[in-house]
């Protein structure tokens, strides 16, 4: 069973922490998180499909940078789990999200609660760096009102499968700009002053999907939000069944690839059970 990792590297030789917070857990349908088909038969493959997989974690990432407590993506809360929560969002999403998942979450768990115990105060969270806007993501905002949060405006201005009267009321990201190159990457944009945070767009599960890519002087460290549901996909080349677009996914997964064959990348979906591990243990990606 995973959990909680933390780890403390080295940017430039100044010391930096990142650690690996799951706020609950989800179990998905099988078909949800692998397919075959791709399209609407996928969609369909999912929606018949009787059988859940285990549970799986709902990781938050914490960066204790030079720069500033950063957090990617702000995970679950408890409240979820309440007979009527997705009914704001019409009976199709709600039939949807009660029978397609499934959650394991106590208030104890929700991001606030498991940052003070990192000697971390919620409000002295720099930024908030989002790589999708699905409700797994984003349902810890409410917790950071008065924080900057930074969403893809690829992601903003042409969503897939968000559930906006779920946003907190007083949400209004700072919308970035995907534009620049990096090594095999078309699109990027540098997050920080040193240039060692990276977002990179890696569109597939949804339109603006982005990752983000730390440099330390140990190695890469990628955060995938939810490019694939663990590293076993990305490297048979297998894809979850709820993308929006299966030929950007392909393509996302050549150039995590291309990438990591050259450069000593740990690489950790949002959702894979052995990616606090790999964290700890700083096991990178194989390509050969």
């Amino acid at each position: 069973m995973y959990s909680n990792e933390s780890i403390e590297l080295t940017i430039n030789g100044t010391p930096v922490r990142v650690h690996a917070i799951s706020t609950g857990s989800v179990a998905v349908k099988t078909k949800f998180r692998e397919s075959k088909k791709t399209g609407m038969f996928a969609k369909l493959d999912f929606i018949f499909d009787k059988k859940f997989t285990e549970w799986l974690p709902i990781w938050v990432w914490v960066i204790e940078h030079p720069e500033g407590v950063f957090i990617i993506d702000t995970g679950e809360n408890s409240t979820i789990q309440t007979p009527d929560y997705f009914k704001s969002s019409g009976v199709f999403a709600n039939w949807l999200n009660k029978t397609m998942f499934k959650f394991k979450i106590n208030r104890e768990l929700e991001i606030d609660k498991q940052l003070l115990k990192l000697n971390i105060e919620p409000n002295e969270v720099k930024t908030v760096f989002l790589t999708h806007l699905h409700l797994d993501h984003i349902d810890g905002l409410k917790h950071f009102p008065e924080t900057k949060i930074i969403v893809n405006r690829l992601e903003w201005e042409k969503p897939y499968g968000d559930l906006p009267k779920l946003y907190p009321h007083w949400f209004k990201p700072e919308l970035i700009e995907l534009n620049e190159p990096y090594e095999c990457f078309d699109n990027a944009c540098f997050l920080t002053i040193a240039k060692d945070l990276i977002a990179l767009h890696t569109p597939g599960h949804t339109n603006g999907h982005m990752s983000i890519l730390l440099k330390t002087d140990n190695c890469h460290i990628l955060f995938a939000g939810d490019l694939c549901y663990n590293q076993k996909q990305l490297i048979a080349n297998h894809f979850a069944g709820v993308n929006v677009n299966h030929l950007k996914a392909k393509d996302t997964y050549t150039k995590i690839k291309a990438f990591a064959k050259f450069n000593k990348t740990v690489f950790l979906p949002s959702h894979d059970i052995e990616a606090g591990k790999r964290l700890k243990e700083l096991v990178t990606l194989n390509i050969v």
